[in-house]
């Protein structure tokens, strides 16, 4: 009988050691879904930026090659326009081309750069030389114009500008 005593006063003294981990997976679980949550979120957002970056070096390549393929004297023109009809593939947001905001010229003002020069690097001048070389540059300000809303956390890994550029030789 001592012994039967003994046995329910362990039983009793295991339960009461035990109830209050009730609660702990919960808490556990609360902690590391928000782990998950920024992490998925960042593997979401990363995968966006990358597609984007690849549409903006597409937009610059068939700029470039635009171009390059253009009538002699039409080159800047026709990679203008070839860019700006690329850009404004990109989607629903982009329909006014290199003017959407975001998109910007290396001076800052909205647009895509299409620059005609020499491909030795000599700044082209009309006078001197036949222009040789098509660059098409384009530029994001993701800083302010961000593709998703901005995630806690994750706003310090994103990067400020988004650049793509393509140069291509003219063909003669």
């Amino acid at each position: 009988m001592a012994d039967e005593a003994a046995i329910t006063k362990r039983r009793r003294h295991r339960r009461s050691r035990g109830e209050g981990e009730d609660g702990a997976a919960l808490v556990e679980f609360a902690l590391v879904s928000i782990l998950l949550c920024v992490l998925l979120f960042g593997i979401i957002n990363f995968g966006l930026i990358l597609s984007f970056k690849q549409d903006m070096t597409r937009a610059a390549a068939e700029g470039a090659r635009a171009g390059a393929v253009a009538v002699a004297g039409q080159s800047e023109a026709d990679a203008e326009v070839a860019t700006d009809e690329a850009v404004r593939e990109f989607g629903d947001r982009f329909t006014d081309g290199c003017a959407t905001d975001g998109m910007k010229t290396a001076d800052g003002s909205s647009g895509c750069d299409v620059r005609i020069h020499n491909c030795d690097g000599v700044t082209y001048d009309p006078d001197d030389a036949i222009p040789d070389c098509v660059t098409v540059e384009l530029r994001y300000d993701y800083q302010s114009h961000p593709l998703l809303p901005d995630i806690p956390l994750m706003s310090a890994f994103l990067p400020d500008e988004i650049k793509a550029s393509s140069v291509v030789r003219i063909n003669e």
